[in-house]
């Protein structure tokens, strides 16, 4: 026997409150209810949907969790202003996420410039392929569209190849484009890894979500035609702007 409540036939393992998830995100997607609006109150909704205000809580934070939704306590549950305006790229496509912006018609700036040297621990000497506490060039900064941060890059890279001081407070171009201009480093490739993670305090303050907001981190180390690697990188986006997919051929 199936649960039908809301529309489609589901399965008995997904719970009422999974269920309820799924059909307001399809409503979203539908555009049953666009970027900015209010949602119909808790009690609306889960007489709509035949289900408990729990449940129905269960359902909305687990959206506001992807972004989906922003809950405004004492004033309602709205759908994200940026939801359904992404910037979409296949990780085949060896860009900075400033060409993927540009390219999609975006305008960015980037602010919180960070730079500074630090010894490789062991951890990052490994995945560099370099003797531990070889120094390192450490830039982060975050990137927003309008006023709103998006996303949190953070970039590591031996100072050999990545000096501090190439990198002043007027950059706003990307570490891999700037190691794409060296003449006598020939890049090949990059090996990417994305995760879901939630943002805590710190990553939390900077993007200005909630500590518990699930963001995408997306870990990448970038070769030379030597297949050594020349750069790491840990991204962290907020889902609701970012749409990544793979290619396969």
């Amino acid at each position: 026997m199936t649960d039908t409540r809301f529309g489609s036939p589901k399965p008995q393992r997904v719970s009422l409150s999974q269920q309820a998830h799924l059909y307001l995100r399809d409503q979203i997607e539908a555009g049953r209810y666009q970027p900015g609006e209010r949602l119909p109150s808790q009690d609306e909704l889960a007489a709509q949907l035949s289900i408990s205000r729990l449940t129905l809580r269960d359902a909305l934070r687990s959206l506001e969790q992807e972004g989906v939704l922003q809950v405004k306590h004492g004033i309602g549950t709205f759908v994200s202003p940026s939801y359904g305006h992404r910037l979409e790229s296949g990780l085949e496509r060896l860009e900075s996420i400033l060409e993927l912006a540009a390219r999609q018609g975006f305008q960015v700036v980037f602010d919180d410039l960070y730079v500074t040297q630090e010894p490789a621990d062991k951890d990052l000497a490994l995945v560099l392929q370099v003797p531990p506490g070889t120094l390192l060039t450490r830039v982060g900064r975050t990137f927003r569209v309008g006023s709103r941060p998006v996303a949190y890059l953070l970039d590591l890279a031996p100072a050999s190849l990545l000096a501090p001081e190439e990198i002043d407070g007027a950059f706003d171009g990307s570490i891999l484009n700037l190691l794409k201009r060296r003449s006598d480093l020939c890049l090949s490739h990059a090996v990417a890894e994305i995760q879901a993670i939630c943002a805590g305090d710190e990553l939390g303050a900077l993007l200005k979500v909630k500590p518990r907001q699930v963001l995408q981190l997306l870990e990448e180390t970038l070769y030379n035609g030597d297949g050594v690697p020349v750069e790491f990188s840990r991204n962290y986006f907020v889902p609701d702007f970012f749409q990544f997919r793979v290619v396969r051929r």
